[in-house]
């Protein structure tokens, strides 16, 4: 799947967009989940998704909460850097809503924003992903800066990747 967020270009691999699914809160039982993305700078205006952490015993979840585990998220981070040889890279975020189209939360904001501040990045831009019931929220952020952000609808994805069904 390709999503275009202005001038940048964002590549998601489809067992990438698969694990999305698999945690779709289509249920009321299911609570949020999330994680970090992981993948390759292509350069100032491609990136590729290639991989992506699933929550662990150490994250905090329920129906509307999902706060990761920073210690866990950054031994992980290092581990596909290493086996990379320093190719693979932190992307950024990733988590669930219990609603149909999603949108970031204050909170949300807040914490990403957060992480552009305090942590090194290996890349100027990193995306916020955020899958709801009908459709996904991406966003790019530079610099600490909000370049695009675009919702889509599992539809438009489901025909744009035949082999990924979104739809129930």
């Amino acid at each position: 799947m390709v999503i275009e967020l202005g001038d940048i270009i964002l590549t998601i691999d489809q067992k990438v967009l698969e694990i999305f699914r698999s945690f779709i809160q289509d249920d009321e039982n299911k609570p949020e989940a999330g994680g970090v993305l992981m993948g390759y700078y292509i350069d100032d205006y491609s990136f590729y998704i290639s991989d992506l952490t699933i929550p662990t015993q150490s994250d905090i979840s329920s129906r509307f909460t999902f706060i990761r585990s920073f210690k866990n998220a950054q031994k992980i981070i290092a581990q596909f850097f290493k086996k990379s040889k320093g190719k693979k890279i932190y992307l950024g975020e990733w988590h669930t809503h219990p609603e149909k189209m999603p949108t970031p939360s204050t909170t949300d904001l807040n914490s990403f924003k957060k992480q552009l501040g305090t942590n090194e990045l290996n890349s100027k831009c990193i995306f916020m992903i955020i899958i709801g019931t009908e459709g996904i929220y991406a966003a790019s952020y530079c610099k600490s800066v909000l370049i695009n952000k675009i919702q889509i609808p599992f539809y438009k994805i489901s025909s744009c990747s035949p082999d990924i069904n979104f739809q129930k």
